[in-house]
């Protein structure tokens, strides 16, 4: 079966929406239309410091060939522009690979700003592409105004499969929602170790870590008081396969 191609515009809030403007390679010089970050954080990929980063879940696994970006562009806020950026991608959020580094020349910081050129960023497969900033144009705060990629939607992607029920991997919760704790229960016969790690919605890393096996079951108390209420994704990879499962942080009645 041949692949579909087509092109999947992200703007920087997670919207896979057109902009309705009469110029669709154009951008506009409003703030408010952009990504901004002023407050380092950790970053999803564990060999990178605390930095400025954006996470895009592309829900599906996705061949990408280019990828296009257009620097923030409100005047008054040019230097928290993007110099140099890293193209990080996964296929589970917990593995990573670097793909290339893209430069971006300081905006123009008017309505007539049309993006630089699609860049050449082979990604085989994908299912998370991570953006961080490794430079600005002198501004403390980091900040991009839209991204689209060039890419090809896989039907199978190798390595990144459904557990089958003959070779179980499951994850059981208890209770969830949750308060103060969160009871986790792997189980994974055959596998030692397992790697997890816990993200918030918009994709930041709240906690992450290895749990052993105890005959086949892996077992995970996890303290959730400082937790903000609201859902979480949890994941878990033992090298072969991928679980996940969502949790809900309720307060204290």
């Amino acid at each position: 079966m041949s692949m579909r191609s087509l092109k999947i515009l992200f703007f920087v809030l997670l919207s896979l929406g057109l902009s309705a403007q009469c110029f669709p390679e154009r951008h506009s010089t409003n703030w408010s239309d952009a990504w901004i970050s002023c407050s380092p954080r950790p970053n999803p990929n564990p060999s990178r410091d605390s930095s400025h980063w954006i996470l895009f879940d592309l829900n599906k696994h996705y061949r990408i060939h280019q990828v296009k970006c257009w620097n923030l562009n409100d005047p008054d806020r040019l230097d928290w522009g993007m110099r140099e950026v890293s193209v990080d991608y996964s296929e589970d959020s917990l593995v990573w690979h670097t793909a290339g580094t893209i430069e971006l020349e300081r905006a123009p910081g008017n309505n007539r700003y049309e993006g630089a050129a699609w860049e050449d960023i082979p990604i085989p497969s994908a299912r998370y592409v991570l953006l961080t900033a490794l430079s600005t144009h002198g501004g403390r705060c980091g900040g991009l105004s839209e991204i689209r990629f060039a890419a090809e939607k896989l039907q199978d992607p190798v390595g990144v499969k459904e557990p089958q029920k003959a070779n179980v991997f499951a994850v059981r919760i208890s209770p969830n929602p949750f308060t103060d704790v969160a009871k986790i229960i792997l189980e994974a016969p055959g596998t030692e170790t397992v790697e997890y790690q816990v993200c918030d919605l918009l994709g930041q890393v709240i906690d992450r870590g290895s749990v052993y096996s105890d005959n086949g079951f892996h077992s995970l108390r996890l303290p959730t008081r400082h937790w903000k209420p609201g859902t979480y994704l949890f994941v878990a990879s033992d090298g072969k396969r991928l679980v996940h499962q969502r949790l809900i942080k309720v307060n204290e009645r």
